[in-house]
């Protein structure tokens, strides 16, 4: 029975340590600067009951009130510095969109300029340059060409009347010549009619 006796009392002792122990090792986050969660965990541990009611001190309401407060103002704080440090990153990104346009148009007008060409202060597309320039050369080989048909045509023809007009010469000169022979027999024979005349 004795035995049966001091294992409870050995039991009992045992407990006791070790909810002190406990007690103990449970240390105050208001003291270390715990966290919010871990300085409502120990209130909860080491308030006193009444009835189904947690009773917590003043001190450490107020305690915890100003803990609230603090943690709050410096999630406000940094909430303000992540919107500023927002706006900033956004100020930039708008400045680099702008930058990006200006590089677009940049990009834009040189590949124009690349494929396109001068002209008498006309900015024209090279392909349309190259068409226009293809039509204007088929235009003058054209038109030389019908000039020289033209030409060749006008110097047959000139040949021709060339030749045509020496033969006509040359039966003029041909006609003028027999009819200076003519006038020239008639001549004579008139002469000759006259002298005749004469005579008798």
């Amino acid at each position: 029975m004795k035995t049966k006796k001091h294992l409870l009392h050995f039991f009992l002792f045992a407990v006791l340590i070790s909810i002190n122990a406990q007690k103990k090792k449970l240390l105050n986050p208001f003291e270390t600067n715990g966290d919010l969660n871990s300085q409502f965990i120990y209130l909860e541990k080491t308030s006193t009951n009444y009835k189904e009611y947690k009773v917590i001190t003043k001190a450490k309401f107020k305690k915890l009130h100003n803990n609230v407060l603090d943690s709050l103002s410096h999630e406000r704080k940094k909430l303000n510095k992540i919107k500023i440090e927002n706006q900033r990153q956004l100020y930039k990104i708008k400045g680099l969109e702008s930058k990006l346009l200006n590089i677009k148009k940049d990009l834009q007008l040189s590949n124009t300029n690349k494929d396109s060409i001068t002209v008498m202060g006309v900015l024209m597309h090279k392909d349309n340059y190259i068409a226009i320039m293809g039509l204007i050369i088929l235009s003058l080989f054209a038109s030389a060409l019908f000039f020289l048909y033209k030409f060749y045509r006008t110097n047959i023809t000139t040949k021709e009347a060339i030749r045509n007009l020496k033969e006509t010469q040359d039966e003029y000169d041909e006609h003028q010549k027999k009819t200076l022979k003519r006038q020239q027999e008639l001549s004579r024979r008139l002469q000759d009619e006259i002298i005749k005349n004469k005579k008798e």
